[in-house]
């Protein structure tokens, strides 16, 4: 089928839109590579994002682990100090119950029950083997009498004496058990101090490591804005572009029908008036041409 003829109206304008539609056509890939360059980024931002929030991830999970471990280092110091101070009320009772315990011990020198018992064998071999006059004899009983009354009284006190030494060890065990409490809580205090010291340096380690991460995360989310606001910018003129290539493309073609219809009615009208008057249908199509040439044409 013949391309259907146009006015020289219609003819400039589809000259013009065939001009305007080339050019919006390289403006139009021009524009469609320039949104896939900004898609590209986006996308890459995307990822640095993503592989940015998986480092991320598992120094939190660290950063978490001594924070709680911190938290219960100090709960643990908080339970620690309680109980020395605890021991320590009882390093000093027991420091003031070993003082008392050495008061306790009687004064001064006490017979010694095995230098009485030898001193009443000797008398009482004297009296055995010699014969004494009365008064002496008498004497010497009356003074192993006493004897073994100061016997009696003599193992009494080693009983106490004993029973006192007994409580004075007991109290100095207690205090030497107290004291080494003491400093075991003491020395448990100053480790747990230490822990939670090297604790609170490495949360500040990984802190510092967790906010880079996230600085930058916020960067990349900083830079991804601005490119989403660029690629819509674009993506709103290529779809502005490609609405006027399809006005320019809709526009032809109703030139193009309105060509064909005129072109048709003259037809229709030429063949009803002088119908098989090959010679008067050629003059009447060479009159329309020359017709569409000028411009619009009307049929009354």
């Amino acid at each position: 089928m013949g391309r259907t003829p146009l006015s020289e109206e219609a003819e400039r304008e589809e000259e013009e839109g065939r001009e305007r539609f080339h050019a919006g056509e390289v403006k139009l890939r021009e524009i469609g590579a320039r949104r896939q360059q900004l898609l590209d980024q986006v996308h890459h931002l995307s990822d640095q994002q993503k592989e940015l929030y998986d480092r991320r991830q598992p120094k939190q999970q660290q950063l978490d682990d001594l924070h709680n471990a911190h938290r219960d280092a100090g709960h643990q110091l908080s339970e620690l100090r309680r109980r020395r101070d605890g021991l320590r009320s009882q390093v000093d009772q027991a420091l003031i119950d070993v003082r008392l315990v050495r008061q306790e011990l009687p004064k001064g020198d006490h017979a010694r029950p095995e230098q009485l018992r030898r001193e009443m064998a000797q008398l009482e071999l004297r009296q055995q083997t010699h014969a004494l006059p009365l008064p002496e004899e008498n004497a010497l009983i009356d003074h192993l009498r006493a004897l073994r009354k100061q016997l009696t009284l003599a193992e009494e006190e080693v009983g106490v004496v004993q029973a006192h030494e007994a409580r004075r060890k007991g109290a100095e065990e207690a205090l030497k058990q107290r004291r080494a409490e003491l400093d075991h809580a003491s020395a448990e205090l100053q480790r747990l101090h230490l822990e939670r010291d090297r604790k609170m340096e490495a949360m500040r380690s990984v802190l510092l490591e967790v906010g880079q991460l996230v600085a930058e995360i916020r960067e990349k989310g900083r830079q991804r804005a601005e490119v989403m606001t660029k690629l819509d910018t674009t993506n709103r003129q290529f779809m502005e572009l490609d609405r006027e290539l399809g006005e320019l493309v809709e526009a032809s073609r109703r030139r193009r029908q309105e060509a064909r219809k005129t072109m048709g009615e003259y037809n229709r009208a030429v063949r009803s008036s002088v119908s098989g008057q090959s010679v008067v249908e050629r003059t009447a199509e060479a009159q329309l041409a020359e017709l569409l040439k000028r411009g619009r044409i009307t049929l009354s």
